[in-house]
């Protein structure tokens, strides 16, 4: 009798064979698979590893989506539906996971599936920044550890942090960006630049100052990362205007000049976006006819090319009356979304070559008992089995 329970114990015991158990991932959803984490230790320990995505190839191709996020100043919904839209379209967004949405500042572009916030909470000590890093197909999420500046003069002096998200895809590692510049006066301010690498060891879950020759800080958008290069605008002593590229791999500082039309647009919002594989900075605006897209073509040779499109008029038609300025899907064709819901989202799709409007429905069901919400969207969002 024994014997009998000592072999049905082994039984339990004995575990599937890797071959068959990543045959079996490799057949299952990027959510089944991060479920499948709780089974055991050993399960979690493959799925967690850098090359997962080679030893267990996803089948089904998930093509990029229009991610949404809504925040109704507790939590943070995230949504997503098709972005590539056929005529007229009528859509039921999905709904992912949430996550904590008090004192949340922005968002910063999602970035191979991984989405990260900067909040903000003020006291009667100042103002105190931090960053959220999540995954909103997992429902994972980390928040990042607190910031210690040295050497800060001992009067009372205004401060400010930005914010970027990068990721380099030779080492498979993310990272955080963070500026923070302090000053007396318009005229009297010094930054400090700081990285942090998003892994799975939280002994270098830290963040490390870094050096920087060129005094600058950021300007309202906070970047993009294209090919493992985070762009962003900025100023350089506080009285030229740029386009910063940082190496997210060898966390290095570069300067792009810009041209002087472009530099005089600097007074009011640009968007920046992937225009191609390279870094596009438009002013793209539905109450101007024509509006300006200017791409990098060569980094290192400061050489940009400039495009002008005629925009339609009839964005101008959108009853919710909040359409910001448009986001790049796909080669040639942008996008333009309200900033706050009503119900129901209407999006308009323009090919600035075929000059042709599609536009898309997008309803909400499970939000409308939310009014006003701030809506955050961005394009291009790829599903994606990071855990954090």
């Amino acid at each position: 009798m024994s014997n009998l329970k000592q072999q049905n114990k082994r039984s339990y015991s004995d575990t599937i064979p890797v071959d068959l158990f990543l045959n079996i991932l490799s057949r299952l959803s990027l959510k089944a698979i991060a479920r499948c984490r709780c089974v055991s230790k050993l399960w979690s320990s493959i799925i967690r590893r850098p090359n997962s995505n080679l030893l267990f190839p996803i089948k089904y191709f998930t093509p990029p989506k229009l991610l949404f996020t809504f925040n109704d100043g507790e939590n943070l919904f995230f949504y997503s539906s098709p972005q590539n839209l056929d005529k007229n379209s009528f859509l039921v967004a999905t709904l992912h996971h949430r996550t904590c949405g008090k004192n949340l500042k922005k968002l910063c572009r999602p970035v191979c599936g991984l989405v990260c916030g900067q909040y903000l909470q003020s006291n009667h000590l100042g103002n105190y920044t931090w960053v959220v890093i999540s995954n909103p197909i997992t429902g994972e999420s980390v928040t990042a550890p607190k910031v210690t500046i040295k050497r800060i003069p001992s009067e009372r002096i205004k401060g400010r942090a930005e914010y970027s998200f990068g990721y380099d895809a030779i080492d498979k590692q993310f990272k955080v960006l963070r500026i923070t510049w302090f000053s007396r006066s318009p005229e009297n301010w010094y930054p400090k630049y700081h990285v942090l690498t998003l892994g799975t060891i939280k002994e270098i879950f830290l963040w490390r100052e870094i050096q920087c020759c060129t005094l600058h800080y950021p300007l309202g958008d906070s970047g993009i990362c294209i090919n493992g290069a985070l762009f962003y605008l900025a100023m350089i002593n506080n009285e030229k205007h740029t386009v910063v590229c940082f190496d997210v791999r060898y966390e290095n500082f570069s300067f792009i000049n810009i041209e002087q039309d472009l530099a005089r647009k600097f007074e009011r919002p640009l968007i920046l976006m992937n225009y191609n594989g390279k870094l596009g900075v438009s002013d793209f605006n539905i109450k101007r006819s024509l509006s300006e897209l200017w791409v990098l073509e060569d980094a290192e040779k400061h050489k940009w090319s400039k495009h002008i499109y005629e925009m339609p008029l009839e964005w101008l038609m959108n009853e919710a009356g909040f359409v910001p300025p448009a986001r790049m899907i796909s080669h040639g064709e942008v996008v333009s979304y309200p900033y706050y819901e009503r119900e129901f989202i209407n999006t308009f799709h323009y090919n600035l070559e075929r000059k042709i409007i599609t536009k898309g429905r997008l309803d909400i069901p499970e939000f409308k008992e939310f009014s006003n919400s701030r809506v955050y969207t961005f394009s291009n969002f790829v599903d994606d089995l990071m855990l954090i």
